[in-house]
């Protein structure tokens, strides 16, 4: 391969390795050159400073997700896709009747990592007309992106919190392709709902827990109906409702 061949490779690569949890696929499958590895630690590092900043109140959780969206967006994932087997990693997933599997990511191999991370991981694989139920979070910062398939996702912003609904305002509702992303945080796109479009379906998710210290709710999911009724306003009576309800009707 020719030198300025191989540098074009690199960068690109470098690009795509800010998907955080496909990093840990490559490491595992010992996919990369090893010229390659060091950079790829170095970036695990840099996200768990990055959300270590946001823990420790340095930035805001507005700015933290668009740092953590310009990342995603500056990856060419379906090059990168071409070195992992994802096949292979998911083959014995048996996919749920109604809502999504959740695979856990494990990086505790990947040398220069501090032993406890700062954010969590995990992939959700669904089959076609399954979803990611309508949840909203409390004290949570998240952040997917599409691994393969197709969805179609739903965000609201959370305007009210009352005892038993959320008054909600929809905010994005649109298709959701390979590489695509969102992100939520207490003070933007608080609820959100993903159903898969395609035979089967992969979102990656980083989530980083109990951030905000003007929220004294525990970090948890919040499962809502969101075609609740409209007030005058068009804002949206989403009822706080159980998992089970929720899977149920949405799952």
């Amino acid at each position: 391969m020719a030198l300025e061949t191989r540098r074009s490779f690199n960068r690109k690569m470098l690009g795509s390795l800010m998907t955080y949890g496909l990093i840990e696929t490559v490491f595992r499958r010992d996919l990369l050159a090893d010229a390659v590895k060091p950079v790829v630690k170095k970036w695990l590092v840099e996200l768990n400073a990055l959300s270590q900043d946001l823990k420790d109140q340095k930035i805001k959780d507005l700015d933290f997700q668009t740092q953590l969206e310009n990342l995603y967006k500056r990856v060419d994932l379906a090059e990168l896709i071409t070195f992992i087997d994802l096949d292979r990693a998911t083959k014995d997933v048996k996919l749920p009747d109604k809502g999504a599997a959740s695979l856990g990511v494990d990086l505790s191999k990947v040398e220069g990592l501090p032993e406890h991370l700062v954010f969590g991981k995990q992939i959700f694989a669904l089959r076609k007309g399954r979803s990611i139920v309508p949840h909203g979070h409390d004290n949570m910062c998240t952040g997917f992106i599409v691994l393969r398939g197709d969805f179609n996702g739903k965000h609201y912003e959370r305007v009210a919190d009352e005892k038993d609904h959320y008054l909600i305002k929809p905010t994005i509702d649109r298709a959701f392709k390979p590489g695509e992303c969102s992100t939520v945080s207490d003070h933007k796109d608080n609820v959100h709902w993903f159903k898969a479009e395609s035979d089967t379906a992969f979102i990656f998710n980083v989530h980083i827990m109990g951030y905000n210290l003007d929220n004294t709710n525990a970090p948890n999911r919040v499962y809502v109906d969101p075609e609740g009724e409209k007030t005058k306003d068009g804002l949206i009576v989403a009822k706080k409702i159980s998992s089970h309800e929720c899977h149920k009707k949405y799952g």
